[in-house]
Protein backbone atom coordinates (compact mmCIF):
# COMPACT_ATOMS: atom_id res chain seq x y z
CA UNK A 1 0.00 0.00 0.00
CA UNK A 2 1.25 3.51 -0.99
CA UNK A 3 1.93 5.98 1.48
CA UNK A 4 -0.65 9.04 1.33
CA UNK A 5 0.57 12.07 -0.73
CA UNK A 6 1.83 14.68 1.75
CA UNK A 7 -0.08 17.35 3.08
CA UNK A 8 -0.15 20.65 1.08
CA UNK A 9 -1.31 24.43 1.74
CA UNK A 10 -2.59 26.11 -0.67
CA UNK A 11 -4.05 28.78 1.04
CA UNK A 12 -3.27 32.50 -0.18
CA UNK A 13 -0.72 33.01 2.38
CA UNK A 14 0.88 29.94 2.05
CA UNK A 15 1.16 30.54 -1.57
CA UNK A 16 2.17 34.05 -1.27
CA UNK A 17 5.01 33.03 1.76
CA UNK A 18 6.56 30.49 -1.12
CA UNK A 19 6.99 32.80 -4.18
CA UNK A 20 8.20 35.32 -2.01
CA UNK A 21 10.50 32.99 -0.62
CA UNK A 22 11.77 32.02 -4.05
CA UNK A 23 12.71 35.22 -4.53
CA UNK A 24 14.14 37.17 -1.29
CA UNK A 25 15.29 33.82 0.29
CA UNK A 26 13.49 32.19 3.21
CA UNK A 27 14.79 34.92 6.02
CA UNK A 28 12.55 37.85 4.65
CA UNK A 29 9.38 35.52 2.84
CA UNK A 30 6.92 35.82 5.66
CA UNK A 31 7.39 39.58 5.44
CA UNK A 32 7.59 39.81 1.90
CA UNK A 33 4.48 37.39 0.99
CA UNK A 34 2.33 39.29 3.85
CA UNK A 35 3.38 42.34 1.94
CA UNK A 36 2.46 41.00 -1.37
CA UNK A 37 -0.98 39.71 -0.36
CA UNK A 38 -1.84 42.74 1.13
CA UNK A 39 -0.94 44.78 -2.19
CA UNK A 40 -2.80 42.36 -4.27
CA UNK A 41 -5.89 42.47 -2.15
CA UNK A 42 -5.63 46.33 -2.44
CA UNK A 43 -5.35 46.27 -6.16
CA UNK A 44 -8.93 44.14 -6.07
CA UNK A 45 -10.64 46.43 -3.90
CA UNK A 46 -9.18 49.53 -6.09
CA UNK A 47 -10.70 48.27 -9.31
CA UNK A 48 -13.97 47.23 -7.36
CA UNK A 49 -13.81 50.43 -5.48
CA UNK A 50 -13.38 52.57 -8.43
CA UNK A 51 -16.21 50.67 -10.34
CA UNK A 52 -18.32 51.68 -7.84
CA UNK A 53 -17.56 54.98 -6.58
CA UNK A 54 -19.97 57.99 -8.17
CA UNK A 55 -18.40 59.86 -11.29
CA UNK A 56 -18.59 62.65 -9.15
CA UNK A 57 -16.62 62.63 -6.05
CA UNK A 58 -14.26 64.99 -5.19
CA UNK A 59 -11.15 63.66 -4.99
CA UNK A 60 -9.44 62.64 -8.00
CA UNK A 61 -8.70 58.83 -8.71
CA UNK A 62 -4.92 59.31 -8.37
CA UNK A 63 -5.41 60.23 -4.60
CA UNK A 64 -7.75 57.93 -4.01
CA UNK A 65 -5.50 55.02 -4.88
CA UNK A 66 -2.50 56.66 -3.33
CA UNK A 67 -4.48 57.33 0.23
CA UNK A 68 -6.14 53.67 0.18
CA UNK A 69 -2.71 52.24 -0.59
CA UNK A 70 -1.53 53.96 2.18
CA UNK A 71 -3.93 53.44 4.64
CA UNK A 72 -4.21 49.52 3.72
CA UNK A 73 -0.01 49.17 3.92
CA UNK A 74 -0.43 50.97 7.30
CA UNK A 75 -4.25 49.39 8.97
CA UNK A 76 -4.25 45.69 7.52
CA UNK A 77 -1.93 43.45 9.87
CA UNK A 78 -3.99 45.39 12.66
CA UNK A 79 -7.21 45.31 11.46
CA UNK A 80 -6.89 41.82 10.55
CA UNK A 81 -5.11 40.78 14.05
CA UNK A 82 -8.57 42.80 15.58
CA UNK A 83 -10.87 40.41 13.22
CA UNK A 84 -9.49 37.08 14.35
CA UNK A 85 -10.26 37.97 17.78
CA UNK A 86 -14.58 37.35 16.01
CA UNK A 87 -13.93 35.25 13.10
CA UNK A 88 -12.61 31.86 13.42
CA UNK A 89 -10.27 32.25 10.98
CA UNK A 90 -5.98 33.02 11.42
CA UNK A 91 -5.29 36.62 10.64
CA UNK A 92 -3.24 35.31 8.26
CA UNK A 93 -6.24 34.61 6.04
CA UNK A 94 -7.65 37.37 7.15
CA UNK A 95 -4.71 39.90 5.55
CA UNK A 96 -6.72 40.18 1.57
CA UNK A 97 -9.79 40.35 2.79
CA UNK A 98 -9.33 43.48 5.21
CA UNK A 99 -6.67 44.73 2.46
CA UNK A 100 -9.40 44.37 -0.18
CA UNK A 101 -12.35 45.99 1.47
CA UNK A 102 -10.32 49.23 2.66
CA UNK A 103 -10.49 50.47 -0.94
CA UNK A 104 -13.65 48.96 -1.72
CA UNK A 105 -15.78 50.80 0.45
CA UNK A 106 -15.20 54.28 -0.97
CA UNK A 107 -18.22 55.64 0.36
CA UNK A 108 -19.23 53.34 3.04
CA UNK A 109 -16.32 54.18 5.19
CA UNK A 110 -18.65 55.88 7.62
CA UNK A 111 -21.34 53.35 7.75
CA UNK A 112 -18.40 50.90 8.42
CA UNK A 113 -17.27 52.38 11.16
CA UNK A 114 -20.43 53.36 12.54
CA UNK A 115 -21.53 49.81 12.36
CA UNK A 116 -18.55 48.75 14.50
CA UNK A 117 -18.42 51.46 17.24
CA UNK A 118 -22.49 50.03 17.42
CA UNK A 119 -21.17 46.28 17.74
CA UNK A 120 -18.39 47.22 20.51
CA UNK A 121 -21.23 49.23 22.10
CA UNK A 122 -22.92 45.77 22.33
CA UNK A 123 -20.61 43.55 23.61
CA UNK A 124 -19.57 46.07 26.14
CA UNK A 125 -23.17 46.65 27.05
CA UNK A 126 -23.51 42.90 27.45
CA UNK A 127 -26.17 42.84 24.46
CA UNK A 128 -28.14 45.16 26.03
Amino acid sequence: MAAPPPEVDLTPWAVAVAAAGAVVGPKFAAYVGAYALIFVGWFAGLLYGLYKRPADSKMPVWAYAVFTLLVSLGATVTLAQFAADYVPAAYTALLFPVAAAIPALPDKWADAGNWLIDRVRLIRDGGK
